[in-house]
C-alpha cells in the first residue's frame, strides 16, 4: 500500500525534533511558537483597522452611503434602528429619554428652504413651540419645546439634490448639557465626497418623520 504524502509542516517539526536531542527541540518549538503568535497579533491588528473608529471621548461616526452624507453620534447613543430604504438611522440614548434620528430626503420644488419649512410647519401641528429657526438655501436650523422635551433639528444641501437632517430630542431638565453637544452635531452633519460616477437616486416624495 502506498504510503499517504504527510503534510510539509508536520514533516517540518519531525525533522526539527529529530534533529535535536539535548533540549534544543524545547528551543525550535518555542522559536515556531512565537513565530506563530507573532503572526497571530499581526493579523488582528489588520482585522481591527476596519472595526468603525470610537473617538476617545465617546463620539462615534455614522455615514450614510445612499444619499452621502455623514454625522457624529453623541456619547452613550446607541444604535436602535436602521430606516428599510437606507435614508437614515435612530439612535437612543442609555436611559431612553433623548433620541437621535438622522435621514436623507430629496427637497421638492423650492430646495432646502421650502422642504425644512414645510417640516417646521408640521412639528407645529404636532404640538413643539418652534422658538428659533433660521432657513438658507444651503442649511437651516430650528429648535423649540413641548411640555417636558426639546427639539433641535438641523439640515443641510447635498450633492444630486439630496438633503441631509438630524432631529433630536432631549429632556428639558438636560438643556444646559446638551447645547454644548448640539452645537458639535450641527458641525459635523455633511456631505461625503462622492464618486462622480455614482448614479443619481431618484426623487421621492418628501418624507415626514412622526413624533
Amino acid at each position: 500500500m502506498t504510503e499517504r504524502p504527510q503534510s510539509p509542516c508536520i514533516r517540518r517539526y519531525q525533522i526539527t525534533a529529530a534533529i535535536t536531542s539535548d533540549g534544543e527541540t524545547c528551543s525550535a518549538f518555542a522559536a515556531y511558537e512565537e513565530t506563530v503568535l507573532r503572526y497571530a497579533l499581526l493579523l488582528i491588528a489588520d482585522l481591527c483597522t476596519v472595526c468603525p473608529a470610537v473617538a476617545a471621548d465617546g463620539w462615534t461616526s455614522y455615514s450614510n452611503p445612499r444619499f452621502g452624507y455623514s454625522a457624529e453620534v453623541l456619547p452613550g447613543f446607541i444604535l436602535t434602528q436602521e430606516s428599510d430604504n437606507g435614508d437614515g438611522a435612530t439612535f437612543q440614548s442609555q436611559d431612553g429619554r433623548a433620541r437621535l434620528l438622522l435621514f436623507g430626503a430629496f427637497a421638492e420644488d423650492g430646495g432646502l428652504s421650502a422642504d425644512a419649512h414645510q417640516r417646521i410647519a408640521w412639528d407645529k401641528q404636532d404640538g413643539w413651540e418652534i422658538t428659533y429657526e433660521k432657513v438658507t438655501p444651503g442649511w437651516a436650523s430650528y429648535s423649540g419645546s413641548r411640555a417636558a422635551s426639546i427639539l433641535y433639528v438641523r439640515a443641510v444641501m447635498l450633492c444630486d439634490g439630496g438633503l441631509a437632517y438630524f432631529q433630536l430630542k432631549y429632556p428639558r431638565a438636560a438643556l444646559k448639557a446638551y447645547d454644548r453637544l448640539v452645537s458639535r452635531m450641527v458641525r459635523s452633519l455633511r456631505a461625503l465626497q462622492r464618486d462622480a460616477t455614482r448614479h443619481q437616486i431618484p426623487h421621492r416624495a418628501l418624507h415626514r418623520n412622526a413624533g
